[in-house]
């Protein structure tokens, strides 16, 4: 999978739809719907995993992120699969990340892709994703931003994967550093709102589960039983 063309041209249209519809698939709705919860009428609205969490807490938010990661790697090892190229098979990574910001199954509306775009990279370049996700976990430590903790580790993965590819020969020349770098430029574009809360100084920080909306959870959860 090192060639940058396409098998064939069908093979390459192919492996931008399956990563686009892959990448779509709303599950932190779904998931949420088990629980009698629609997160898009909850906390921020997000279907994300941070969401579901402050929704329904972390049993729920669980599998959502562990899916929409795979949706991530799945996407690409597809279009790799599909088209034999590298190139291909990152634009697949890249078409589920917009799947999952822009999906057609709630409205061209969606997330934000950070975990998504990890599990593309974590199939790619699974060193520097791990470290990057370290810089994620130590910034939500020191700060319980999970903005802030995403927008630096989206920060920090082109320059991991600069600094890997350099010892490894291609540097600026290897398409996964590009496709990384615009990735992050998107998710940071994503956090636009989230970064202007940061400045101002009103971005909630991540505590769990909000008391409010455990009891909203609670109210579904009987409306149901009954």
């Amino acid at each position: 999978m090192n060639s940058l063309l396409a098998s064939t041209p069908s093979a390459a249209f192919l492996a931008l739809l399956a990563g686009y519809l892959l990448g779509s698939l709303p599950f932190a709705l779904w998931v949420s719907r088990l629980y009698g919860v629609d997160i898009l009428k909850v906390g921020s609205g997000n279907p994300g995993m941070t969401n579901v969490w402050r929704a329904l807490g972390w049993k729920p938010a669980l599998p959502v992120a562990l899916l929409d990661i795979a949706k991530g790697a799945v996407a690409t090892w597809a279009g790799g699969t599909l088209t034999g190229s590298i190139f291909w098979a990152l634009l697949a990574g890249v078409a589920a990340v917009l799947g999952h910001s822009f999906s057609f199954w709630i409205g061209f509306k969606g997330g934000k892709s950070v975990l998504t775009a990890f599990g593309v990279f974590l199939y790619l370049v699974p060193v520097a994703s791990l470290i990057a996700f370290f810089v994620w976990a130590l910034t939500m430590t020191l700060t319980r931003w999970v903005s802030l903790s995403s927008i630096l580790a989206a920060l920090a993965l082109p320059a991991l994967i600069y600094a890997e590819s350099v010892d490894s020969g291609p540097g600026l020349r290897s398409p996964v550093f590009w496709a990384s770098l615009l990735v992050s430029l998107f998710i940071v574009i994503r956090h636009r709102s989230n970064i202007g809360r940061l400045l101002s100084g009103t971005e909630p920080k991540f505590r769990g589960k909000a008391p409010a909306a455990r009891d909203a959870a609670a109210k579904a959860s009987s409306k149901e039983a009954a």
